[in-house]
């Protein structure tokens, strides 16, 4: 049996992360950001992704961002014969309804496909971090019912923290209050923001100066328990310094097994702002 990994681009895997891939097939459908005089930027690859931060800066007005459609997930489902569709956290996005109503079609079309749709409840590094552990589980030989009980298992083990660089988008957005947006943009506040484990974004501090905010989240990965065996992920928005610093503190001062840094895609610049950083372990 054939595997493929389909994942929303709010996972920060290109479909070029994979190229030359022989264990499984990979697919990744675009999600979008609107602003205002109808400009939409999709997140395809190749892409620019550090624009999905500039633009909503250099074009002041509401923006929002869209989920990939059914049609789109139906699109890379044809032909597979068992399939794993990991999408954002469903608190955030409707795109875990549009990729059950893809798996729903593509199940009418052919009773004899397997499907499994995974609701991240992360975003970014944490929706990568899930189709990185389907690689791992695909390349062990287990079977589909056995990796679908495993990955179920390993998304409840994960913790997101992300870094904002700039609430200039969540304010756009609707996401921060205007006022408090710019209250914290003059003051240099910098939230550390991360999962509240069902899915929905929580502030967990608001620190002062990135530089601060930084060393923060470095001592943060520690307080979630043991390291030891651990992946942690690290994506980042225009930052590859900031990136390396984290990367480095984090091998120094904890036992991950693996750090793997790469840069973000478009949603997640999108909502992280030039120079944030995402972590996921």
């Amino acid at each position: 049996m054939r595997f493929k990994i389909i994942a929303d681009s709010s996972a920060d895997i290109t479909g070029s992360y994979y190229k030359g891939e022989t264990a499984f097939d990979y697919g990744c459908v675009p999600m979008s950001i609107n602003g205002p005089n109808h400009i939409t930027l999709v997140d395809l690859e190749p892409v620019d992704a550090v624009q999905f931060a500039l633009k909503p800066k250099e074009v002041k007005g509401p923006w929002s961002s869209s989920c990939p459609s059914p049609a789109s997930y139906l699109k890379e489902l044809q032909g597979a014969e068992a399939a794993f569709i990991v999408t954002i956290s469903s608190r955030l996005s409707a795109s875990y309804s549009t990729a059950c109503m893809a798996a729903d079609m593509a199940r009418a079309e052919n009773p004899g496909v397997k499907i499994h749709v995974v609701d991240s409840k992360m975003a970014s590094a944490g929706t990568a971090h899930i189709v990185l552990k389907l690689e791992e589980l695909i390349k062990a030989g287990l079977s589909f019912d056995e990796i679908c009980s495993e990955i179920e298992a390993f998304r409840k083990t994960l913790t997101l923290y992300f870094l904002i660089g700039s609430l200039d988008t969540l304010i756009s957005a609707g996401r921060v209050k205007r006022v408090a947006g710019m209250m914290a943009s003059v003051l240099n506040i910098h939230p550390i923001c991360g999962e509240d484990g069902d899915g929905n974004i929580k502030i967990y501090q608001k620190v002062r100066g990135f530089t601060p905010a930084l060393n923060r989240m470095i001592e943060m990965l520690g307080e979630r328990g043991d390291t030891q065996g651990k992946h942690l992920i690290i994506t980042h928005c225009n930052n590859p310094e900031d990136a390396e610093v984290l990367k480095n503190a984090a091998a120094r001062l904890y036992h991950f097994d693996r750090i793997t840094v790469m840069p973000m895609r478009g949603l997640a610049s999108f909502y992280a702002g030039d120079h944030g950083l995402i972590v996921s372990f």
